[in-house]
């Protein structure tokens, strides 16, 4: 089994604290540290550049982009996971741009807790359901074709896959609720990738963020 390591940014004790609890129930995830500043953490991530950063936004001698900058001189893809009281979409877009992976708001469940950390670990992106409900409940006629500028169209099959992606479905998830093949999800991923010259699921959410104001 592997084991997740994890460095905690919070300023408040008993958030701090209360997620060190949480995590230390689980024998795959080991908090290395817990802090109330960016500096600590900056200072523990040097000696542990694959651990998962979890970040409060509120840390009092940093913002989200003097941060990733910092994590970035020590390992060009840091894995980084927000905690946040607010579901504000312009936050949301403003971490995605600075490189963040996650974006929990902190009355998350547990369940969600621990998904985002392993989807994180994995390499995607992952968001809690509150998140993931303020996004897609901007989503402008989702079942419409739309029509890019200089590219070309977005199907409606394509726009539901586009939408379950970016609210964390796996593509076998996406599969099963729309009665088609994994393989066929790929493949409309893959065609989706290639339509919006996007590399990867971070890309495609913040195309669908604010490129073309889908969400």
């Amino acid at each position: 089994m592997k084991i997740i390591p994890i460095i905690i940014a919070e300023f408040f004790d008993i958030y701090r604290a209360g997620l060190s609890a949480v995590l230390a129930d689980y024998a795959n995830f080991r908090v290395i540290d817990s802090f109330k500043t960016a500096k600590e953490l900056i200072k523990s991530y040097k000696n542990n550049p694959e651990a998962i950063c979890m970040v409060s936004s509120g840390l009092p001698d940093s913002n989200i982009h003097e941060l990733m900058k910092e994590l970035k001189k020590i390992n060009p893809y840091p894995k980084t996971i927000i905690l946040t009281h607010s579901t504000d979409l312009a936050h949301l877009n403003q971490s995605l741009k600075a490189g963040v992976n996650g974006y929990l708001t902190k009355n998350v469940a547990v369940d969600e807790l621990t998904d985002v950390i392993l989807a994180v670990e994995a390499g995607e992106q992952g968001f809690s359901k509150s998140i993931a409900q303020a996004m897609i409940g901007k989503y402008a006629d989702i079942t419409r074709r739309v029509a890019i500028p200089g590219k070309k169209t977005i199907t409606k099959r394509e726009k539901e896959i586009m939408k379950l992606i970016v609210e964390g479905y796996t593509s076998a998830e996406i599969a099963k609720k729309l009665y088609i093949s994994t393989r066929t999800v790929e493949t409309h991923r893959s065609n989706l990738m290639n339509k919006l010259e996007l590399k990867n699921t971070a890309e495609l959410v913040r195309f669908a963020m604010e490129e073309h104001n889908l969400i």
